[in-house]
């Protein structure tokens, strides 16, 4: 366990009256950021606005919360301590972009515009700048996808019914609205999509809900 965690668990045992649920949402981030942090290394390390509020709600300096560890993709090192020789090939780069989300209403969710994480790209992202991850909320799309699943996704492949999709809009402030769901047809004014949790199928406003997004993978939770 690196530093900063460290200090995170060892504040947790000595004050009961903080739990991880509401220090995240203390710092403005969704209810499972820093259990995400703490048992899965998501994000690798906390960014600095996250640091700097969550250092005087457990007493300790901001630096405090910074990991001393080696950015990702530098020096080669991959999981655990194993090391490989020679450079980097682009598959063992941690350079996909990970997006925070929280909860947006309406069985949507808001994807942050700064990266939280960066982790390895699979296949068939290796040579999309673009693409990204981010994290599933909500249940609606269960059991296909389950809350903390994290997505991957290509915006500029085509899309054609049958796909998974993550369906955004703009929120004008440097966040996007996105919706995970299954597309049937598009039309020139709709999209019919579908949901499995509950089950049903239902329209989006193309007006509203400007661009599909094709989801290609997951890494599980």
């Amino acid at each position: 366990m690196d530093a900063p965690r460290k200090v995170l668990v060892d504040t947790l045992a000595r004050r009961p009256d903080l739990d991880l649920k509401n220090l995240s949402l203390a710092i403005g981030r969704n209810h499972a950021y820093l259990q995400q942090y703490l048992m899965r290394g998501s994000p690798r390390e906390l960014p600095e606005v996250a640091r700097h509020g969550l250092a005087p709600l457990l007493g300790v300096s901001p630096d405090d919360l910074r990991s001393t560890a080696a950015p990702p993709g530098a020096g080669g090192r991959l999981e655990g301590d194993l090391r490989m020789a020679g450079p980097l090939r682009a598959a063992d780069r941690a350079d996909l972009p990970v997006y925070a989300s929280a909860e947006g209403g309406n069985g949507a969710i808001i994807i942050t515009s700064e990266p939280i994480d960066y982790v390895r790209r699979p296949e068939p992202l290796l040579s999309v700048r673009d693409g990204y991850g981010c994290y599933v909320i909500g249940d609606s799309m269960s059991p296909a996808y389950e809350q903390g699943d994290l997505l991957l996704v290509h915006p500029g492949r085509p899309v054609r019914p049958g796909d998974d999709c993550v369906f955004v809009r703009d929120q004008g402030d440097g966040t996007q609205q996105a919706l995970v769901k299954r597309l049937l047809r598009t039309t020139p004014e709709k999209w019919r999509v579908r949901q499995f949790n509950p089950a049903k199928d239902f329209d989006l406003d193309r007006s509203q809900w400007q661009k599909v997004q094709l989801i290609v993978g997951k890494y599980s939770r």
